[in-house]
């Protein structure tokens, strides 16, 4: 019984458990029957312990493997990463680099903590150098330091200004500025902002100015000469047309015939010169007269351009165009432009009866506005001709004309950068067409 207990012992409890009743109990005590059912509990815990044991081992085991797995990946995203970053720093670094604007940051007293190269390269002075150094100490004049001192003290959003620096090589540059304050924790702590070189822009406004000023001298110049010219010449002119009348009184019972014909000849040809003079006069102001702009409505000004002509032969108007469109436009220069047309659609006119078409269209962007007449129509190689100053496409003997109405309206549109053409059947009349901007381009005052 006691060599099969034994035999019992050796073979089926857990190895340490048999270690220990080897080493702790008595042969005799291991051998007891009461013990028996004590050791096979103890047994079951050790195999179940065993068990367990294995099991976290393996979960260990599997769990070491998956955070290797995870660590080597985290090892491989964060090089890369890195690789990344640094990349994106020495890209950032070449931006910065090729920036033609300089990049500056300055603290709260106004020293420079922060410059591009751009720096060096529009001002000559060293990056290096220039750190730490305060920012108005590169500006020579008076006038600059103010400047950027208003800056520096204004705290608003932003602040621009222009300014004169003479560089590193003693050349004159224009810098514009812009600045605007940053915080930390809600403290004042510096300025960041944008130097640019503007020295071609201040020198092309420099040579506008003067450009511009010149300009305005010899318009106003011109003016005074038209005048003193157009006085000079009228004098003369009314004197001779003065001394034949004289002469055709004193002989008048004199005159018959083809001499009396010659005087009335000879005081025509001093009006039309009187008329060339004030057409020159007229052209030479045409675009440069400071007129105004005001809100009127098309058909009103149509309506007293028509009662403003008269004409020995039946003259009737046609006006086509919505009543209520508004334009707001330099009045006087528009009237001018039609005045002329409706001059010439009489003045022209071959038939028993004159009958004037005047109308207008909104295009949106432009007015279109027209003219038309039932003459005797323009041929379309004159078509171009007709616009050019002195040009008539009659004898003056037989239709008194200066040539300068059609030179006048196209130098009028030509200064609106507005277009005029001509619709035109031989024998049955011709219309203009041309068109009229909404925002007229030129600096004009407003009439409110």
């Amino acid at each position: 019984m006691s060599m099969q207990t034994l035999e019992l012992t050796e073979t089926n409890y857990h190895r340490l458990l048999k270690r220990q009743i080897r080493k702790s109990l008595p042969p005799e005590l291991a051998e007891h029957p009461d013990i028996q059912e004590f050791l096979l509990t103890v047994n079951q815990a050790y195999t179940e312990y065993q068990d367990d044991l294995a099991r976290m081992e393996l979960i260990l085991e599997q769990s070491s493997g998956e955070l290797f797995k995870a660590n080597r990946e985290l090892s491989r995203i964060a090089q890369e990463k890195t690789e990344e970053a640094a990349l994106t720093s020495k890209r950032l670094e070449e931006v910065v680099g090729s920036i033609s604007e300089v990049l500056v940051q300055l603290d709260r007293e106004g020293n420079f903590t922060y410059l591009n190269p751009a720096w060096e390269s529009i001002t000559g002075y060293p990056v290096s150098a220039s750190l730490g150094q305060s920012f108005t100490g590169f500006f020579a004049t008076l006038e600059s330091r103010e400047k950027l001192v208003e800056i520096l003290t204004v705290e608003t959003d932003t602040n621009e200004e222009t300014v004169r620096l003479i560089t590193a090589d003693g050349q004159e540059k224009w810098l514009g500025i812009s600045l605007s304050p940053y915080y930390a924790n809600d403290d004042h702590i510096g300025f960041t902002g944008t130097l640019a070189d503007v020295t071609a822009r201040v020198t092309a406004e420099t040579k506008l100015q003067s450009y511009t000023r010149d300009l305005e001298r010899i318009n106003a110049e011109l003016d005074q000469f038209a005048y003193v010219v157009s006085h000079d010449l009228k004098a003369p002119l009314r004197a001779i047309n003065n001394l034949s009348e004289w002469i055709e009184e004193d002989i008048g019972d004199m005159l018959e015939g083809e001499t009396k014909d010659q005087f009335r000849l000879l005081r025509g040809r001093v009006h039309r010169m009187e008329n060339l003079i004030n057409g020159i006069l007229s052209y030479s102001r045409a675009g440069r007269m400071k007129t105004v702009k005001e809100k009127f409505l098309i058909k009103n000004l149509v309506d007293e351009l028509c009662e403003s002509f008269s004409t020995k032969k039946p003259l009737t108007f046609q006006i086509e165009g919505n009543a209520g469109t508004e334009i707001e436009a330099e009045k006087i220069a528009l009237t001018q432009i039609l005045q002329n047309l409706i001059s010439n659609g009489i003045k022209y006119n071959d038939k028993a009866e004159i009958d004037i078409t005047i109308g207008w269209k909104d295009l949106g962007t432009q007015f279109e506005f027209y003219v038309g007449d039932n003459g005797p129509g323009i041929s379309p190689e004159f078509h171009e001709r007709i616009f050019i100053i002195f040009q008539t496409l009659q004898a003056r003997d037989e239709v008194e004309s200066t040539g300068v109405g059609l030179a006048i309206v196209k130098k009028i549109l030509d200064e609106k950068h507005s277009t005029i053409r001509i619709d035109s059947v031989m024998g049955e009349g011709a219309k203009f067409f041309f068109t009229w901007p909404k925002n007229e381009g030129k600096d004009i005052e407003h009439v409110k």
